[in-house]
């Protein structure tokens, strides 16, 4: 009887804690992906310009609720592809287009898996299934005929370890086409990180400590 009882008050025990717990919860990821933050992220604030090879990268960006950057305040038309939403945006009140004209394309999860403009040439990005960027390369910048691409590595957290950087330059000589190719590959120390898993502080191979300050929505 005693081990009946023991054995009741347990399942009791276990139904309450099952009852009271409370789920983890879940945030669209949209933009945040790129800016390799997870969570309620409102905004992200670095001390340099980190990531900046992309001019389309700020370095105090801002999210939607909904995880958006690229559309925060800007004027924006929606469409639907298959699985696909297609944001394009206008960031030129005056001339509704030209130079200030992009276009995002954003997966079944509204992460950003392309981008196409003038100033950013077109964008390719691919992520894991923990959205964490596996690589992205971008092509055209500025009607240059150059290509970058950029190929991350982790362990089992949601920061990258390295970052692999291929440069595809494009020169003429008499005439003819020539490819010329660099790599590098940068590795990071992470001396800082929030409870979210999200980086503050972390140090380059080459010695540079970067750092940015994250701001979470209220619950």
């Amino acid at each position: 009887m005693k081990r009946l009882l023991i054995v009741a008050m347990a399942a009791l025990l276990a139904a309450a804690c099952t009852e009271t717990k409370k789920a983890e919860p879940v945030y669209p990821v949209g933009d945040r992906a790129f800016f390799e933050v997870a969570g309620n992220v409102e905004s992200i604030d670095f001390t340099q310009e980190t990531g900046g090879e992309l001019m389309f990268l700020y370095d105090k960006p801002t999210f939607t609720k909904e995880g958006l950057f690229f559309v925060k305040d800007i004027k924006y038309k929606e469409t639907k592809e298959g699985d696909k939403t297609i944001l394009e945006l206008d960031t030129d009140d005056e001339d509704g287009g030209g130079e200030e004209y992009i276009k995002c394309d954003y997966d079944s999860k509204g992460r950003l898996i392309c981008l196409t403009g003038w100033e950013v040439g077109t964008s390719e990005i691919i992520y894991d299934d923990q959205n964490r960027i596996v690589s992205y390369s971008f092509y055209g910048l500025m009607g240059m005929e150059s290509e970058y691409k950029y190929t991350f590595t982790y362990d089992k957290g949601i920061n990258p370890t390295s970052v692999t950087i291929e440069e595809i330059h494009v020169d003429y000589e008499n005439g003819e086409q020539k490819k010329q190719t660099a790599t590098h590959i940068h590795k990071f120390e992470y001396t800082v990180v929030d409870e979210q898993g999200n980086w503050l502080e972390r140090k380059t191979d080459s010695g540079e400590v970067e750092k940015r300050t994250i701001k979470y929505y209220a619950e």
